[in-house]
């Protein structure tokens, strides 16, 4: 008998792409949900997304993760409770966009991402066990690309034939040495993947069914109101709060080119530079990010464009 679940990574807030793919989904007669972190930030509507996904624990069975960007919320409560002396987060292109997200987040949302592993065995009688991770099975911020030496390397560690992961953004499957690894792409801020919400089905077969007891993955590109997620961005005041980094977002959203890390990074060069001094995030100046934005060739986003 195959058994379908439905796997969902890298929502970022993006409730618009969340209930298209859970409703997609549904029509498919999935009853079962892996959700592999990073639920929030990035987009406007994170107090949507957690309802959602709440309420989606009430109707089925869903197994979860903590992503790195759940991790970060859990830091920067502990920032504010005088328990780490980790920067606090400002309204700049720098961590305005974790700002945003942090205050939309209730204690219960933080106490709740706190509950969750950052991995997970999955065994039911008949199929083959698999493990589930956001970053890697140590590490919510590892990034296991397809060319990595590191998911390779894991591949040969774990102990099952099966590895599926998200946070990379890059859908895709790789097989290595009789083991596979699954990645289900982001499903709110696809790259490559412009205007479409990626995630997967994972289809399994047990040992009475030709080709043996398997796991396929079935990838999926759903297309969602993207207008109505870049409207928020604006409407709901994000722009305001997180600048240069939410204007690259919005050119990912649109392209699906992204220069996230790039854009960090090229700013604190150049400040560094300027200034002949080290620098410390989140404080770097917005002329930086706006001369970084320039060399990478961002958009300036940072004003609606008329309608």
């Amino acid at each position: 008998m195959t058994k379908k679940i439905g796997v969902i990574a890298d929502i970022h807030s993006n409730f618009t792409a969340f209930k298209t793919a859970v409703e997609y989904m549904e029509k498919e007669g999935i009853n079962e949900f892996f959700l592999l972190g990073d639920f929030v930030s990035d987009t406007t509507d994170t107090a949507e997304t957690m309802q959602y996904l709440y309420d989606l624990c009430d109707r089925y069975t869903v197994r979860l993760l903590r992503g790195n960007r759940e991790d970060y919320m859990i830091g920067q409560r502990k920032v504010l409770r005088g328990e780490s002396d980790a920067p606090k987060w400002i309204a700049n292109s720098a961590s305005g966009n974790l700002l945003y997200t942090y205050e939309r987040l209730t204690d219960r949302d933080l106490d709740f991402f706190e509950s969750l592993p950052i991995t997970f065995r999955y065994e039911c009688e008949g199929y083959p066990a698999l493990i589930c991770c956001h970053g890697s099975p140590e590490n919510t911020r590892e990034l296991m690309q397809f060319k990595g030496t590191n998911t390779k390397e894991w591949l040969d560690k774990i102990d099952t034939d099966y590895l599926i992961a998200g946070h990379t953004h890059y859908q895709g499957r790789l097989d290595y040495n009789n083991k596979h690894y699954f990645n289900t792409g982001s499903l709110g801020i696809a790259i490559n993947a412009p205007g479409l919400a990626q995630c997967l089905i994972l289809h399994g077969f047990d040992a009475s069914e030709e080709g043996g007891a398997r796991w396929e993955a079935e990838f999926l590109n759903l297309p969602y109101d993207l207008d109505y997620v870049v409207d928020s961005i604006y409407d709901k005041g994000l722009m305001g709060t997180g600048h240069w980094f939410i204007s690259n977002n919005i050119y990912t959203l649109r392209t699906g080119n992204d220069f996230t890390p790039e854009l960090v990074q090229t700013a604190i060069r150049l400040q560094s530079e300027a200034t002949d001094a080290p620098v410390t995030w989140p404080y770097i100046e917005e002329e930086y990010f706006e001369k970084a934005a320039g060399i990478l060739g961002i958009p300036d986003y940072r004003k609606k464009a008329a309608e």
